[in-house]
């Protein structure tokens, strides 16, 4: 893969509209209404069951939404847990069961890196889905990538089922539960078009 580009805070590459500034205010606003849904289940009850426990976050009449909850306690009361946003175009005519199988073992896994407290997916227009891992302490998302079956995602899965990625990283300043909190720190962007994969890297200004 070629080295990573770094883009000035208003740079559009040619040819690569999803990596238009306003595309991450769409992405924020998903990883928002996550992030809203995992507030309200923090402050509500929950059923007496193992974790991770998988829920239906979806409002009547909204959009698909699904969660799952590994501790949270920990989500809750976390100052200031990480976050990782994933938005990838899917590509047309391609079977999406290696993905789906590949993300129900990584969510097998969970118990296995206690770092992850909360994966959520929501589902965008279009039919792409959104998805929001909240970490707590920041080391446990590199615990997470030595994960043979998450690099194996990443690393394969990844440029065969998606056009475009952007990776969101960023945390919730002041925990989940204070309003507002979440910030974006940097988005790399994946380009799998081409025979040769792009990527680059921007900087988001604290508040973006």
């Amino acid at each position: 893969m070629d080295e990573e580009e770094v883009l000035g805070a208003e740079e559009v590459p040619t040819g690569r509209a999803f990596t238009h500034p306003d595309r991450t205010l769409e992405d924020l606003a998903a990883l928002q209404e996550m992030a809203a849904a995992l507030a309200r289940l923090c402050r509500g009850s929950l059923p007496d069951l193992p974790r991770p426990l998988l829920l239906d976050a979806a409002r009547p009449g909204g959009r698909g939404h699904r969660v799952v909850l590994c501790d949270e306690r920990r989500l809750g009361r976390a100052p200031a847990p990480s976050l990782v946003g994933f938005f990838g175009e899917k590509r047309a005519g391609v079977d999406p069961t290696p993905l789906d199988e590949t993300d129900d073992g990584l969510i097998a896994e969970f118990p296995a890196h206690p770092g992850i407290l909360s994966y959520s997916s929501l589902e965008l227009r279009g039919g792409d889905w959104g998805n929001l891992i909240v970490l707590d302490p920041p080391e446990a998302r590199e615990h997470w990538r030595t994960s043979p079956r998450h690099a194996y995602a990443a690393g394969e899965l990844a440029p065969r089922h998606y056009t475009v990625v952007r990776l969101h990283r960023g945390r919730f300043a002041g925990g989940l539960l204070a309003e507002p909190s979440l910030v974006l720190e940097e988005t790399k962007y994946y380009d799998f078009r081409g025979p040769i994969p792009w990527r680059a890297i921007r900087r988001l200004a604290p508040g973006r």
